[in-house]
């Protein structure tokens, strides 16, 4: 897709906010090194500019979802650590070797595949995966995990043994039980097998409130960076967060409309007396979905309704008086002394904040600010 750098709709990353949000989770947690993950597009927020504020901001190393998003930010000149979370074709650990990429392993058929296929001029790092209870990827039985282990450290001119690491489904709940069994397990398998250099377990949620619990001098984080509280508020209220991103437009055309007159497809709006419209170019092909009618976005610190369908390249707002077209509209983000939070959005879509922030699609351009 492509960006449309031409087009006053921006998505704005904070740089400071980004490093105030790694402070607090070190501060919180205690760890020494942060992997923040960056997999779809950082959340939606834009892979490099993210990795380039996370990296500057006091991030350790990186955790994607994909090779090609790895080898995105390599091209990009960035020599962090990179891990990949999911499964990569085997065919690619010659290539990952070179670029310094962790592959993430969940079976033995892989690493004798790759042991074949690897030249030795570069070992691959890895990062053996396990499946306490996600039930997505990873091992399952001690055995097998150590004779994996075992595998590797024998192949030491092929391979390097970088890490272990878990996922947990359900850290971020005043229900514990689950997350309880997780750990009772990640200790069943683990507890005695050679220690690689990142032990790496806590996502966001074990990050902020189970840290004294689970190994945590390595933790693996999304959200919390992003300046979403994991919980929803069930935990904690997230005041030690910041927003990292905003979200903004402006008005590119303005008319005055009289009673009567149908705003969008379908006509779900009417004006009920003379109104002041505006048009802003940004829509659901932007990932700004239709369920966002009658939302309200801030203009020149005054709320200003969603009126009419969403549509995919542009939407329409009603407007307290007459503006001047280029005229800023923030859809995310503080103006004068109201703020939509991500939240705000995800509530009114019914939809997870991630949900949104994933959704926001590559035509809108990111920027770097402070």
């Amino acid at each position: 897709m492509v960006e449309a750098v031409t087009r006053p709709t921006r998505l704005e990353i904070s740089k400071g906010a980004v490093a105030h949000n790694i402070r607090t989770v070190k501060d919180v947690s205690g760890a020494d090194k942060v992997f923040l993950t960056v997999k779809s597009n950082a959340y939606g927020m834009g892979l490099v500019p993210m990795a380039q504020a996370a990296v500057a901001g006091g991030v350790y190393g990186l955790g994607v979802a994909v090779l090609d998003e790895a080898l995105a930010l390599r091209h990009q000149r960035i020599t962090a650590p990179i891990l990949i979370l999911g499964i990569s074709p085997v065919q690619y650990a010659e290539l990952m070797a070179v670029q310094h990429i962790m592959a993430t392993v969940v079976s033995l058929d892989w690493l004798r595949i790759a042991e074949e296929n690897l030249t030795g001029e570069q070992p691959l790092p890895v990062t053996i995966g396990i499946d306490t209870g996600m039930g997505r990827i990873g091992f399952r039985d001690r055995d097998t995990l150590a004779e994996a282990i075992q595998f590797v450290r024998n192949h030491n001119d092929k391979f390097e043994y970088v890490g272990l690491s878990t996922h947990f489904a359900e850290s971020d709940s005043a229900d514990t039980r689950y997350f309880e069994m997780q750990l009772e397990r990640w200790h069943q398998l683990t507890d005695g097998l050679p220690k690689p250099k990142y032990y790496h377990v806590a996502n966001s949620g074990a990050t902020m409130y189970h840290a004294t619990e689970v190994p945590h001098e390595v933790v693996r984080v999304g959200t919390v960076i992003y300046g979403v509280e994991p919980s929803r508020g069930e935990l904690a209220d997230g005041k030690n967060l910041r927003p990292v991103m905003a979200l903004r437009s402006e008005i590119n055309f303005v008319k005055r409309l009289p009673a009567g007159e149908g705003i969008s497809y379908s006509h779900k709006y009417t004006t009920s007396t003379d109104e002041w419209i505006g048009t802003v170019p940004i829509g659901y092909g932007d990932g700004w979905v239709r369920k966002l009618m009658g939302f309200n976005v801030i203009i020149d610190g005054q709320y200003a309704p969603i009126v009419g369908q969403v549509a995919m390249d542009q939407l329409m707002i009603r407007l307290p008086h007459e503006y001047p077209e280029g005229t800023t509209v923030t859809l995310i983000g503080k103006d004068g002394g109201l703020e939509n939070t991500i939240e705000d959005v995800a509530q009114h879509a019914d939809l997870a904040p991630w949900e949104v922030t994933t959704g926001l699609q590559a035509r809108i351009h990111r920027v770097l600010v402070n």
